[in-house]
């Protein structure tokens, strides 16, 4: 778009400030923002600002005001003392109009700013601003800096102050410390300039108190909101500053009784709260004793009572809302003394504050105070435990008291977090929904804190409550009492001390009252109720006579779309961690699959995970024979899935819509028309694939096993029923790869399936051996969906041979190198596919790190070659994986060594080679190729080198100088220079700081915002 030209008249200029405020195209506001910008970054900019001043229109005036604001930020070091001091006075002549020219308020408080830049600017020539301006507003126009101290003292002008003038006066105080207060204090730029506010804050304190208290014979003086809000901002900044600041913090400090006053005025409620509730959050310290017992007189008082009545009774209105928040401030600034203190002021305040835990109204739609109440409770109970294990010598008289008070607050707590009726919930918005879980969530944390001091009897209490409630099916109360008796669950050790309090918990009564049907009871309570269950599994294991009613209820409402999911994933908890205690009932888990198998379709991932827990028990039989037949029953249902995925993709004609195997396949809710037989084939495969997956980790064995690495062969012979078990899984798996040889998400399932086994020492249907897996994946092509992650497969089948007897490694590692070598060989380019590139090295890398001659062995030679130019490439490159995975090749490739002196000499060989392509690549990275989080990185394989290698020197010299280096902000003596401080160092942690330091420099200095 073509720039508008700058203005030639000041007429032209303030039309087009106008044009600013007036109904216009976005797109021509920015036209003409941008032509004003330019002018007033201009040297007519002064020019301009001294213009538009002179204007009658309030938005010209306020632009003239912004513009002395930019020329003053750009262009203040042009002005002499002289002219700087002429402009003061300019601007305070102009304010004083301002006040009595009818300007809107917005022209005189934008000129209190353009002051206040001044003072940045010039605090030196205007020391006592404050004083200052308040002999210029006693006379009505500008006088002399030099006139400031002929004048009356300071009580006396502002006494004489009108209400506007005075108003004024605030304005520009609050300004003042606002916009002093966002530059740097540590800056030595403005040391002085904080130095010389600090100085006004006597004066500033004097216009403070008179605008905080009117003089009884003039009420028409009514600044006090302007007043506390100036006082809230000086007190915040008193905070901030280091050192000593008495001569800033004393002055306030006697503003605050006068502050206080100001809560008599229903019209001043909201900004003195604002200010209190500040000050005692941010700045507690700032108030002495004799102001908090101000404090705790108001809140004794009858006008406070009153508030907190209306609080509590609701509806929360903000005045309600603000006061509330103003007692948590004072707890919180309080709290230890509060807890400590028999006081019957004190223990009735915290009483108050309990209370506010139990307003009328449903927590965060009607109730907004109980989440903020919650916190301090939360910091109450957090200041208890601390004192509690601190004061060990010192009686704690004081507890029994706060203890009461937490009883209390458990109570509230309990009552809130029941849920509301169904016609009440269904009037919430997601925000109010997703508030209320947060809510009790919050409650759970403060429960958790709480056992810390009370132990089982919070325990006991809620376990009491359900009990009180289950026999008259009141919902709510049982939800909520099951809802807390499972947020305590993480707290409760696994050594049974708690048992006598959860049997009374695991009743008959409750496993009856969970396991009725959908309609009877409400789903939150079956839900929370079945929760439990699954948090408790522990108490379970030690009690196995309740594990049947449990598990049946579990198994009761996996068919449900709500409970499907909870409730398969506490029957895969239940079922893991009490296998041994579930063997004897395998067939009946089996029989509960079959009859979930045969029936409606269920969540797909809850299939998987009571497949999971199934397998789980599976695993516990100790008798190989048995097991196996138990896993092939399990087993035959997944075969079954993929056999009729296999019969949907040869043969679509068969398939109708009421087909179970669709069924299993899709699900009809998300989908809105016909899905095609390819589609329902493959997703069912995929399902099946999935629980497969699950099966294998369900069967992955609990016990820890000591390897002997350096041991002899660990013959552990696989069964012959093993044997064949463990060859129909790999079959099937090829088969269904080979049938959709398309789905990289198959492929990725698969590898899955295979992971699980690397991890076991004991023989398993998925322990496959190592042969076999290196078998399957070294079919794979580089057309193969997700080569990848098979490549990553291979890695971890590496770490798993790595962790097993040495004896077995070499002749895999021969299969599976030449086959990672070819992947890499096919790909187009290094960054053409990051997946391959980043495993294809990790694995090399590997192999290379601890068995050197099969890497140099390997056939034909030219992979091998290949490979290390493709290394090469890629740290040339801008693929931030592959980069990262290729700088530890070549680390490990910097310091290899061998006994063997044919392999050293080959080593050394392909480092004489390697070492100049190496260091130019690494320099050009440094020289400005490199990303900045890269750098640290790349480092590494530098500071080998410079270490290992005795020619490191020479070819990092020849790369430095070399045509390629890709910078020309660095001079020759630069790069000397450099290269003599990492030579120097000799691979020590500093020299990441100065490549750090080169990388910089070569990018030009635009770049150093980084470092």
């Amino acid at each position: 778009m073509e720039q508008l030209p700058l203005p030639t008249s000041l007429e032209e200029a303030e039309a087009l400030v106008r044009a600013l405020y007036e109904p216009n195209p976005p797109e021509t506001i920015s036209r003409i923002q941008e032509v004003l910008q330019r002018l007033q970054r201009s040297p007519e900019g002064w020019q301009l600002a001294h213009g538009l001043a002179a204007s009658p229109n309030d938005h010209v005036k306020f632009y003239a005001a912004l513009t002395f604001i930019v020329k003053l930020n750009r262009d203040s070091k042009t002005l002499s003392e002289k002219d700087a001091e002429e402009l003061l006075q300019t601007l305070l002549g102009w304010f004083m109009r301002s006040l009595e020219d009818g300007s809107a308020p917005l022209v005189p408080k934008k000129l209190c700013s353009t002051l206040v830049t001044f003072f940045i600017h010039f605090s030196h020539l205007w020391p006592n601003c404050i004083r200052h301006m308040l002999c210029c507003l006693d006379i009505g126009h500008s006088v002399s800096v030099d006139k400031t101290d002929e004048a009356l003292p300071t009580p006396d002008l502002i006494g004489a102050l009108g209400r506007a003038r005075l108003r004024a006066a605030i304005w520009f105080a609050s300004s003042l410390v606002g916009e002093v207060g966002k530059t740097d204090m540590a800056s030595s730029k403005y040391i002085q300039v904080h130095e010389r506010l600090a100085q006004n804050a006597a004066d500033t304190a004097v216009i403070l108190a008179r605008g905080l208290s009117p003089p009884p014979d003039n009420p028409q003086i009514e600044v006090q909101g302007e007043a506390l809000g100036c006082f809230q901002a000086w007190i915040l900044y008193a905070q901030r500053v280091p050192g000593d600041t008495d001569s800033l913090v004393t002055p306030l400090r006697n503003l605050v009784d006068p502050a206080i006053q100001c809560f008599a005025d229903q019209k001043l409620f909201s900004e003195t709260t604002d200010l209190f509730s500040d000050v005692l959050t941010n700045y507690s310290s700032f108030f002495t004793e004799a102001h908090y017992h101000s404090l705790s007189a108001l809140f004794g008082s009858q006008w406070a009572q009153e508030q907190y009545s209306q609080l509590i009774r609701g509806p929360h209105d903000e005045t309600g809302i603000s006061f509330g928040l103003l007692m948590l401030a004072y707890g919180d600034a309080k709290v230890q003394d509060l807890m400590q203190s028999s006081d019957a002021h004190a223990q009735n305040f915290l009483q108050g504050l309990s209370g506010l835990l139990a307003c009328e109204g449903y927590t965060v739609g009607e109730d907004q105070i109980f989440v903020p109440a919650l916190e301090f409770w939360s910091t109450f109970v957090e200041t208890m435990i601390d004192c509690t294990y601190s004061e060990e010598a010192s009686p704690q008289t004081w507890k029994p008291l706060a203890e009461q008070h937490l009883r209390t607050v458990m109570m509230n707590c309990w009552r809130k977090v029941q849920w509301p009726p169904v016609e009440a919930i269904s009037e919430w918005d997601s925000s109010e929904r997703q508030g209320f879980s947060e809510a009790r969530k919050d409650v759970a944390d403060l429960l958790q804190s709480v056992y810390t001091l009370n132990g089982l009897g919070l325990l006991s209490s809620f376990a009491e409550l359900l009990l009180q409630y289950l026999p008259s099916q009141a919902w709510a109360e049982i939800e909520a009492s099951i809802f807390c008796l499972g947020s305590l669950s993480d707290c409760i050790s696994d050594n049974g001390e708690a048992d006598t309090v959860l049997s009374k918990v695991f009743t008959p009564s409750l496993f009856e009252l969970l396991s009725q049907s959908r309609g009877l009871i409400p789903i939150r309570l079956r839900q929370t109720g079945l929760s439990l269950i699954e948090r408790y599994s522990e108490y379970f294991e030690r009690h196995a006579e309740h594990l049947p009613a449990a598990l049946n209820i579990l198994f009761s409402a996996v068919g449900d779309p709500v409970l499907g999911g909870p409730s398969a994933r506490s029957i895969s908890r239940l079922c893991s961690s009490c296998r041994s205690r579930l063997v004897g009932e395998v067939r009946s888990f089996l029989g509960q699959y079959q009859t979930i198998y045969g029936g409606p379709a269920i969540d797909a991932i809850a299939e998987e995970r009571i497949l999971h827990g199934i397998a789980c028990i599976i695993q516990a039989i100790p008798d190989e024979a048995h097991r196996l037949e138990a896993f092939g029953q399990l087993y035959s249902f997944v075969k079954r899935d993929f056999e009729e995925s296999i019969r949907i993709k040869t043969r679509p004609e068969t398939v109708t819509q009421s087909d179970p195997a669709v069924l299993r396949a899709v699900d009809p809710s998300s989908h809105d028309g016909v899905v095609t037989p390819d589609n329902i084939s493959l997703q069912l495969a995929l399902r099946a694939m999935r629980c497969l997956a699950s099966m294998a980790k369900g069967l992955q064995d609990v016990k820890e096993y000591a390897i002997d690495l350096d041991g002899g062969p660990q013959m552990t012979r696989r069964s012959d029923g093993l044997t064949a078990v463990q060859s129909d899984i790999m079959n099937l798996i090829a088969g269904i790869q080979g049938t959709f040889n398309t789905s990289s998400e198959m492929a990725s399932v698969i590898c899955n399936v295979l992971r699980t086994g690397f991890s076991e020492v004991e023989p398993g249907p998925f322990v496959f051996p190592p042969e076999l897996v290196t078998e399957f994946l070294t079919k794979q092509t580089f057309q193969t969906p997700g080569l990848g992650t098979f490549m990553s497969t291979a890695c971890s089948l590496v770490g798993s041979l790595y962790r097993g007897p040495r004896v077995y490694v070499p002749p895999q590692l021969a299969k599976l190198l030449p086959w990672i070598l070819s992947m890499i060989q096919a790909l187009p380019a290094p960054d053409s596919d990051s997946e391959i590139s980043q495993n294809g090295i990790y694995f090399v890398e590997r192999v290379i790190s601890k068995y050197p001659d099969l890497v140099f062995q390997v056939q034909p030679p030219s992979l091998l070659e290949y490979f290390f130019f493709f290394c090469i490439r890629v740290l040339d490159g801008q693929e931030p994986l592959a980069k990262n995975s290729v700088t530890d090749f070549w680390v490990a490739f910097i310091t290899l060594k061998s006994d063997d002196p044919q392999l050293q000499d080959t080593i050394a060989g392909a480092m004489n080679h390697l070492g100049p392509l190496l260091a130019r690549s690494l320099i050009r990275n440094f020289g400005g190729d490199a990303s900045r989080t890269e750098l640290d990185k790349l480092s590494e394989p530098l500071k080998k080198l410079v270490v290992h290698s005795v020619q490191a020197q020479a070819w990092l010299e020849q790369a430095l100088f070399d045509p390629s280096f890709p910078s020309t902000q660095v001079s020759e003596e630069d790069k000397r220079v450099f290269l003599k401080r990492i030579t120097g160092l000799r691979g020590a942690r500093a020299t990441s700081k100065v490549v750090r330091e080169f990388w910089l420099a070569c990018r030009g200095s635009n770049f150093a915002y980084v470092s």
